[in-house]
């Protein structure tokens, strides 16, 4: 059992009714799909830790961003709360920066989703499809 609750932030990255997920390699969730981030750091807002997670893992700068969703701390998830970060301008061209944690991305449609989606990116996921800013578990 986790000892405290730590904070993702997850890159909320669209083109039209799509949302680009990467297929997670070697790590925890490996063989899922979500969305690009990772832990927020010490240090950092929410926003500045989803938009250097972004540019780490897919090369892509974020110029806009602004919190979408928050969910609850997840037990599956290693009792992680999730930050949704939706990026509303960004540039570059979108590549896989780190090989060894993630296969490749690729825009899915909302509707369609895969459905082996990363535990972590599942709250947010349906925050942005219910365009609900927050969850509640019960």
């Amino acid at each position: 059992m986790a000892t405290h609750i730590r904070v993702g932030v997850q890159a909320i990255v669209r083109s039209g009714d799509r949302i680009l997920l990467g297929l997670r390699a070697n790590t925890f969730g490996a063989g899922s799909w979500g969305l690009p981030g990772g832990h927020l750091e010490v240090g950092e807002t929410l926003i500045g830790a989803a938009c250097r997670e972004l540019k780490e893992e897919t090369g892509v700068q974020a110029w806009c961003a602004r919190v979408v969703c928050v969910t609850d701390p997840d037990l599956a998830a290693n009792h992680h709360m999730q930050i949704g970060v939706e990026i509303s301008d960004c540039t570059g061209e979108i590549q896989v920066r780190e090989p060894d944690r993630c296969e490749r991305w690729v825009f899915w449609h909302l509707d369609s989703l895969p459905d082996a989606l990363f535990v972590g990116s599942v709250g947010v996921l349906n925050s942005v499809r219910n365009g609900v800013f927050h969850l509640p578990r019960d």
